[in-house]
């Protein structure tokens, strides 16, 4: 491959090497993971960030879906890409298509909404860890070994779930994994807070040689530490937790419960620099999940009807004397992606990949945030917010 741009890639096991207690990581969350966002938790402690999970057949097959579902920047490392893939061969020409632009690649055994199951994605491959197993491999015997290749998989479900998880990390470790991420849950917990299985996430990491990153529960910086005293894993992944409150692992605020306002004008200044680059609906959402709080009911609600973010500025300078700053003039910097180095093998699919492409809107608003701003507006719902939304769900 002859790639478009010079990148060095980041040496990720080292990464984790050389932090002395846990990495903190950014989750993959559809539509929110998003070059701004991960921007911002960077600026707030985070090490290692993930893009939103992308599928596999979509980006293989679109340049549209290319230049939709991934941005990047110079500053935008380190990074792993995440693909829902259903085998080996579409997951492998993903990896050469963003080699030049991200540090690796992870394949998403860990969604459990219904449809992806159905599909083959997320942890309908966990029923075929022979499959799983084989992507790893392909590549690792693909590209160069300092491209990182993972997994994000759930604990088994069924009958002995911890040895069987145990097992499969071990496979996914001799077939070549950087690392791996364990979400505490099998498939059919989904995320009900109370099933968070920890012992099991514990167990698993002294398994293995490779470093284990766990995921769940994670809503504050004292979730992270007491995940990672609790399993001795070299890194915490926090999703929710970070839309609430993107500062979550700035050692600046260790006993933050909210957004600081700091934080606030961060994101509003990164806004301000991305330009068209970033969305309404993107920007308002994240001042909703990580502001409404602060909010009473009635600005809640005036909140949530503006359309612009010149309505969404004016309003937060009003009533929160907060707005971006003289720096914040400055346009980002954003990396133009090509994809001529590697042409994807066309195959029969690809017909099928152009009509759900058009059938997949990253502009709707998604299940989470739904429910997350009826619960605001009417105090219904709250703890266990389906989180569907966030790793993508039937639309």
């Amino acid at each position: 491959m002859k790639m478009p741009e010079e990148r060095l890639h980041h040496d990720i096991a080292a990464l984790f090497a050389s932090e002395p207690d846990f990495l903190r990581v950014s989750a993959p969350m559809v539509r929110y993971s998003k070059l701004e966002f991960r921007r911002l938790v960077r600026l707030n402690g985070v090490q290692l960030a993930f893009t939103p999970m992308m599928i596999s057949d979509s980006v293989n097959n679109s340049e549209k879906a290319r230049q939709n579902e991934f941005t990047t920047g110079p500053d935008d490392q380190p990074v792993i890409a995440q693909f829902a893939a259903k085998n080996a061969e579409e997951f492998v020409t993903s990896a050469q298509l963003i080699y030049p632009y991200v540090d690796g690649i992870d394949l998403n055994c860990g969604c459990p909404q219904g449809w992806a199951m159905a599909k083959g994605y997320g942890c309908g491959l966990l029923r075929q860890p022979e499959q799983v197993r084989e992507v790893v491999r392909r590549v690792r015997s693909t590209l160069p070994s300092d491209f990182s290749v993972s997994v994000k998989m759930r604990l088994l479900g069924g009958d002995n779930s911890l040895q069987r998880t145990i097992e499969l990390a071990r496979q996914l470790e001799h077939a070549g994994a950087t690392f791996l991420t364990l979400h505490g849950r099998t498939p059919a917990q989904k995320h009900s807070k109370d099933t968070l299985d920890v012992a099991a996430m514990s167990e698993v990491r002294q398994s293995l040689q490779i470093p284990l990153i766990v995921n769940g529960n994670v809503e504050s910086w004292e979730d992270a530490c007491e995940l990672h005293a609790r399993t001795g894993a070299g890194g915490v992944m926090a999703a929710r937790g970070l839309l609430a409150n993107p500062a979550l692992f700035n050692s600046a605020y260790p006993t933050a419960k909210a957004t600081p306002l700091a934080c606030v004008q961060q994101w509003l200044d990164i806004s301000a620099a991305a330009g068209d680059n970033l969305l309404f609906q993107c920007f308002h959402h994240h001042l909703t999940f990580m502001w409404c709080a602060e909010m009473k009911r009635s600005l809640r609600v005036q909140f949530n009807s503006l359309s612009t973010k010149e309505q969404a500025l004016d309003f937060l300078d009003k009533h929160f004397n907060v707005r971006p700053g003289e720096d914040s003039k400055t346009p980002a910097v954003y990396t133009n992606c090509s994809y001529t180095h590697f042409t994807p093998p066309k195959h029969a699919r690809h017909i099928a990949a152009e009509a759900e492409e058009q059938e997949w809107s990253s502009k709707s608003d998604g299940k989470f945030f739904t429910e997350f701003r009826t619960h605001q507006l009417t105090g219904l719902g709250g703890d266990d917010l389906e989180l569907g939304g966030l790793f993508g769900e039937e639309e």
